[in-house]
C-alpha cells in the first residue's frame, strides 16, 4: 500500500530537556501532532527578557506495514511562530546517539581556532580581568580592534582549555629591560577584551620571553569554520506565480544566538560635542493672549523658546508659574509641562478644562548650538565621597548642565532643571544644585563613584552671544562708484518701484534728497543712496551726472604746532566745493621708524565749514569752503607684529 502522509512521524529521543546530557538516541516514542509543548517548553518571561537557545534532537521515520521505500524525504518548518521575536531553525548533526552538548559546540564553533599569533602574555593574567597584555618584538605587529583572539593554556595536555575573546580596545607602549649591561626594547600591547577570563591563564616575564621560553599560555588567530548548517522557514514579500522561476524572500537571515547589541547610526553629529543651550533674546518681558482649549490632549505653542522661570499667566483664576518645567499653581499642584526650547505646554489632568484666552507673560530665549565646556574631577581611593563641590568658569546657561559618574561600572547623569537643581531620572541618582550667578555648584550622588573614573560635567554658556534686541537696524543702503573723479553737483538717481519713476538728487553738500537719502563724495565718485521704499528685487538704478577733471594741489613747508596741528589753505582763492576735498599727508612716529600717508577727506557741516574724517569716520580736521582754510591733526595707526624674545631661567638636576 502507498506511503500517506499519517505514516511520516517524528520520534523522540531520549531526553527532551536542554541539559547537557538532552537528546541521546531515540526513545520510540511519537510526538504527538497538534498538542501545545509537545516538543519545547513554554516561552518564560525571563526567556522572553534575558533570551535563550533553545535545543530539541528528533528523529524523522516512516511507519507502514510493508516494505514500500519512501523515494525522498524533506523536513522543513511549514509555519513560523508567531511572536517575532521567537524564530526556530534546523540543521543536522548527522549522530544519532550524541548530546545536546554536542549539537551545542557545533553552534558555539562558528569560529575555530588558527594560527598562533605573535605576542605572549606577560606574567599570569587573573580570572575576571578584561585586559590582556602581551610581549612582542618591535618588528611584530599587534592584533587590531575588532579581533577574536583564542586564549589556549595547557595546549595538547589534559587540563588543556580555551577561551574565544574580541579584541575592543588595543594601547602599545616600547619597554626596556637590561640584559647582560645592555638595553633591549620590546614593545608592550595592551589589550582590552569583551569578556572577562574564565579561568587565570600563566604567562612568562619579560625576561623569560626574551630568553625563548615556552609559555603555559599561548594566544591564537581564529578562522571562520562554518560548522553547522541551518535551515528556516521566510515569507515572501510578493505572491509566487506559477510560471515563475524566482521568488522574492523577506529576508536570508534569521535569529539564532540572543544578543543585546543593536545597530544605531548617528549622523550630522560633531565629534567635540554640542549643546543647545537658552540665552535670553530680550532683556524685558513679552505679554500676549494666546486663545486656547484647555485639556490633556491639547497642547498649546507659544511660538517662541521660553527661558526657565520666566513663565507666568492665569488659568481660570490661579496663578501659574513654571518651575525647572513644571507648570504649578499656588498651592503647588502641577497643571502642565513647558518645554522651554519649543515653548511647548502640554496640559495635565489636574487643569481645569475648557475654552479660554491665556494672558502670557514670559522672557523670549534663543536657542544656539555651541561646542560643550567640559570638566572632569577624578576619583581617587583619597577623595572617594559622595559629595562633590566646585566652581564652573564661565558660568553655566539655565539648563544646560550634566553631571555624569560612574558606580559599580553604570553611568548616572543628573540634568539642570532650568531652576538650577541637578535631577536624575530616578530620585535614587542623587541630587544637585547650580548657582547661575557665582557658577558653583554641589552634587550628592546616590551611591559611591568608582575609583579611577572621572566625575564629568558638560555645559554651555551664555558668555559667547549677545543680545542683540536693542541694536538699531539700518536702512537698506545701496553702495556705488561711479568710475570717475571730480564729480559736479547735481547727479541724479533714477528707478522704478512698482511702476512710478522715483528720483533723487544730490545737493551741494553732497546729499541726496527726494525719494531717498544717501551721500556722494565728489572727489571721488563714490557715495550711497537709502531709497525712502525699499525697491523690488533687481531693481537697476540709473544715476545722471557731469564730471570734470579734477583739481590737484600739493603743499610743501607745513610745520606741525607743538600740538601736531597743521595749519594751510587749499585752493586759488575761489570757494570750494562741498564734499570733494581729499587730502593725503605723510606721517611718521617720533622715533621715525615707521611712516605712512594719512587719507582724510571732508564731510559738510553746512555750505561753509566741514569736517575732516579718516575711513573710519574719526573726525581729524576741519575745512573751510569760502576760503580753503584746513586745520588738521593727522593720524595713522599701524599694526605691525614684531617677535619678542624674553630670558627664562631653567633649573635641571641629575
Amino acid at each position: 500500500m502507498p506511503i500517506e502522509t499519517k505514516d511520516l512521524v517524528l520520534y523522540e529521543s531520549e531526553r527532551l530537556t536542554d541539559n547537557d546530557d538532552g537528546g541521546g538516541k531515540y526513545n520510540g516514542q511519537i510526538i504527538v501532532d497538534g498538542q501545545s509543548n509537545n516538543l519545547f517548553d513554554d516561552v518564560s518571561e525571563l526567556d522572553r527578557t534575558m533570551g535563550d537557545v533553545s535545543m530539541r534532537k528528533i528523529f524523522p521515520a516512516v511507519t507502514t506495514n510493508d516494505t514500500d521505500k519512501l523515494m525522498g524525504a524533506t523536513v522543513f518548518i511549514s509555519e513560523n511562530p508567531k511572536d517575532p521575536n521567537v524564530s526556530a531553525l534546523l540543521f543536522s548533526t548527522k549522530n544519532w546517539t550524541d548530546e545536546r552538548r554536542s549539537a551545542q559546540n557545533r553552534v558555539e564553533n562558528y569560529l575555530a581556532k588558527g594560527g598562533q599569533i605573535a605576542g605572549t602574555p606577560l606574567d599570569t593574567h587573573w580570572l575576571g580581568m578584561k585586559q590582556l597584555q602581551v610581549a612582542l618584538f618591535p618588528q611584530e605587529t599587534e592584533s587590531s580592534v575588532g579581533d577574536t583572539i583564542v586564549m589556549v593554556s595547557n595546549e595538547g595536555k589534559a587540563l588543556e582549555h580555551e577561551q574565544y575573546l574580541r579584541i575592543t580596545k588595543v594601547e602599545t607602549r616600547t619597554a626596556i629591560m637590561v640584559i647582560d649591561g645592555k638595553n633591549v626594547e620590546y614593545k608592550i600591547a595592551t589589550y582590552m577584551l569583551n569578556d572577562a577570563l574564565d579561568q587565570d591563564y600563566v604567562g612568562l616575564s619579560a625576561r623569560q620571553w626574551y630568553d625563548g621560553q615556552a609559555s603555559t599560555t599561548i594566544i591564537r588567530d581564529s578562522i571562520v569554520a562554518d560548522t553547522g548548517e541551518y535551515c528556516a522557514s521566510v515569507g515572501l514579500t510578493g505572491d509566487a506565480v506559477v510560471g515563475e522561476y524566482t521568488v522574492n524572500a523577506e529576508s536570508i537571515f534569521t535569529q539564532l544566538i540572543p544578543s543585546a547589541q543593536t545597530e544605531s547610526s548617528i549622523v550630522d553629529v560633531n565629534a567635540a560635542g554640542e549643546s543647545t543651550i537658552l540665552v535670553p533674546g530680550n532683556n524685558g518681558l513679552i505679554t500676549a493672549n494666546f486663545p486656547t482649549t484647555v485639556g490633556v490632549n491639547q497642547n498649546l505653542y507659544i511660538g517662541s523658546s521660553v527661558m526657565p522661570s520666566s513663565l507666568t499667566f492665569t488659568l481660570f483664576g490661579q496663578p501659574i508659574t513654571d518651575q525647572g518645567g513644571l507648570l504649578k499653581n499656588s498651592v503647588g499642584t502641577q497643571v502642565g509641562t513647558i518645554d522651554y526650547q519649543r515653548g511647548l505646554i502640554q496640559w495635565t489632568a489636574a487643569a481645569t478644562t475648557g475654552p479660554t484666552t491665556l494672558v502670557i507673560t514670559f522672557k523670549p530665549a534663543a536657542a544656539p548650538n555651541q561646542y560643550f565646556q567640559s570638566y572632569a574631577v577624578p576619583v581617587t581611593q583619597n577623595n572617594q565621597s559622595t559629595n562633590w563641590t566646585g566652581v564652573l568658569v564661565p558660568i553655566p546657561s539655565p539648563g544646560s548642565l550634566s553631571i555624569s559618574y560612574m558606580s559599580q561600572g553604570k553611568f548616572y547623569e543628573l540634568k539642570d532643571d532650568g531652576s538650577g537643581q541637578l535631577k536624575g531620572a530616578s530620585a535614587s541618582f542623587g541630587s544637585g544644585r547650580i548657582n547661575y550667578e557665582t557658577g558653583s555648584w554641589l552634587l550628592t550622588t546616590g551611591a559611591l563613584p568608582d575609583v579611577e573614573t572621572p566625575i564629568l560635567l558638560l555645559w554651555g554658556t551664555p558668555i559667547v552671544t549677545f543680545v542683540r534686541s536693542n541694536l538699531s537696524v539700518d536702512m537698506a543702503a545701496f553702495e556705488f562708484d561711479l568710475g570717475q573723479l571730480g564729480i559736479a553737483p547735481g547727479a541724479t538717481v533714477t528707478w522704478l518701484l512698482e511702476g512710478v519713476t522715483k528720483t533723487a538728487v544730490s545737493n551741494a553738500q553732497g546729499k541726496f534728497t527726494g525719494d531717498a537719502t544717501g551721500e556722494i563724495n565728489y572727489a571721488t565718485g563714490m557715495g550711497k543712496i537709502i531709497p525712502n521704499k525699499l525697491p523690488q528685487k533687481n531693481t537697476q538704478f540709473t544715476v545722471i551726472y557731469d564730471y570734470g577733471n579734477q583739481l590737484t594741489q600739493t603743499k610743501s613747508a607745513v610745520a606741525p604746532d607743538l600740538n601736531q596741528k597743521l595749519s594751510f589753505t587749499i585752493g586759488n582763492g575761489a570757494a570750494i566745493q562741498p564734499n570733494s576735498v581729499e587730502l593725503k599727508i605723510p606721517v611718521t612716529d617720533q622715533l621715525s621708524l615707521n611712516s605712512g600717508i594719512a587719507i582724510v577727506f571732508d564731510v559738510p557741516i553746512d555750505s561753509t565749514n566741514g569736517n575732516l574724517v579718516n575711513d573710519n569716520g574719526d573726525v581729524q580736521g576741519t575745512i573751510n569752503y569760502s576760503t580753503g582754510a584746513v586745520e588738521v591733526t593727522p593720524v595713522l595707526i599701524v599694526k605691525m607684529f614684531k617677535q619678542a624674545f624674553e630670558p627664562t631661567t631653567m633649573f635641571g638636576s641629575a
